[in-house]
């Protein structure tokens, strides 16, 4: 069963009059006076990370076990990220691998540029620092050779 809602052709309005099951519909206040959006942490953290994989060049970092890297460089995971908000600004510290023969520069300066876009896009947060740790520079994959 299905029902069907006719709209005024001036769209849907606020009233505080009865809806149609006869209960009354609330008025909305002032748009500022309802309450506020936070926005985690974590929230910052995962729309970076997967940002920092959008840039060409750049990918989530290998494992690290004391130091050392365990595996190799992850271009289909998101990158490690940790982001403290505060209010409407955050700072951002991503841990990145960037491949070989790229511009580590280039490449993260591109990093931060997409970081601070898409958060502030999707999250409304301004980020006002990213900082980049580069703990591996990974080579494109050879062919073992066969012995013949």
């Amino acid at each position: 069963m299905s029902s069907a809602v006719t709209l005024p052709p001036d769209g849907p309005q606020a009233t505080s009059g009865p809806d149609e099951h006869g209960a009354a519909l609330p008025e909305l206040g002032d748009p500022a006076e309802r309450g506020t959006l936070e926005i985690a942490d974590r929230v910052v953290e995962r729309v970076a990370g997967y940002a920092v994989t959008q840039v060409e060049g750049a990918t989530a970092a290998p494992r690290r076990l004391l130091g050392i890297n365990v595996g190799d460089a992850r271009p289909d995971k998101e990158a490690s990220v940790d982001a403290r908000v505060d209010g409407h600004t955050a700072t951002v510290d991503a841990t990145v691998a960037i491949g070989w023969p790229a511009s580590v520069r280039t490449v993260a300066s591109r990093v931060r540029e997409r970081v601070r876009k898409d958060v502030e896009h999707i999250t409304g947060v301004r980020v006002a620092h990213v900082d980049i740790d580069v703990v591996s520079l990974s080579t494109p994959s050879a062919h073992r050779r066969r012995v013949q």
